[in-house]
């Protein structure tokens, strides 16, 4: 808990907290959460656990695994209050050369059965554009709008726009998110790139417009709002303050 303490220090006061890994949320860590929640006026968005996580492989077990993990952590969203779970979309099979679109209908299958539970729960899933390159599903404006005209209606499954992951993709591709799946937006990770990788570099430290981007995002019904992700905490307040020169 103490790098959440740090980042109140900071001023955040929206804080995504990973689920994955040494930050797994045990019941201990969710009392500690609410806690700090109730004394600094916190909100949460979590992150589903992601590493070694597929939620389209074909293989049953795997994917049974994956689920479970992930339904653990809707419901220590829950538990936190937090409206938002962040979630990876699956990834691409061998088996799609052999059967195409195999893992595709599971990916929808999987978000169906998702989008029940978490409007039992009431907390909102926001599916992550992944990066170029790396055989995800969903990396694309294009790969969102047939994730979600194939899911068909839905209050509960939406989109977390990865700001650097669309600049892997162009330069442009931000934007074409914002114009085509507005509506469907409902959260969104910032952090900075070249557009030749996945950097997580303080914001103003690569090629994506800002100002513009920030203008796009202004327009948006954010049920999470956003996270500055960075891989250290001087990154994170740089991105901070970047943000604040912009205002």
């Amino acid at each position: 808990m103490g790098f959440v303490e740090k980042l109140v220090k900071l001023g955040f006061r929206n804080i995504e907290i990973i689920d994955d890994w040494r930050h797994r949320l045990s019941d201990v860590k969710v009392e500690k959460l609410l806690a700090l929640k109730d004394s600094w006026g916190l909100s949460f968005v979590v992150h589903a656990p992601f590493d070694g996580i597929n939620i389209s492989t074909p293989q049953f077990a795997l994917r049974r695994t994956s689920l479970k993990l992930i339904k653990k952590s809707l419901y220590n969203a829950y538990r936190l209050d937090a409206k938002v779970l962040v979630l990876h979309s699956g990834f691409h099979s061998p088996i799609d050369f052999l059967k195409p679109d195999t893992t595709w209908r599971i990916l929808i299958k999987v978000l169906k059965e998702l989008d029940r539970v978490a409007g039992d729960l009431g907390v909102h899933v926001g599916i992550e554009n992944m990066p170029a390159n790396t055989f995800a599903l969903l990396y694309t404006h294009q790969d969102a709008l047939r994730v979600f005209k194939d899911l068909g209606s839905s209050d509960n499954i939406g989109l977390t726009l990865d700001v650097g992951h669309s600049n892997t993709i162009s330069r442009c591709e931000v934007f074409k998110f914002m114009e085509e799946l507005g509506d469907r937006i409902i959260h969104v990770h910032i952090h900075d790139n070249k557009g030749e990788e996945d950097e997580h570099l303080p914001l103003g430290e690569g090629c994506i417009e800002w100002r513009d981007v920030l203008k796009g995002l202004g327009e948006l019904r954010l049920v999470g709002g956003l996270t500055v992700e960075a891989t250290r905490l001087a990154d994170a307040l740089k991105s901070f303050k970047f943000l604040e020169s912009l205002s």
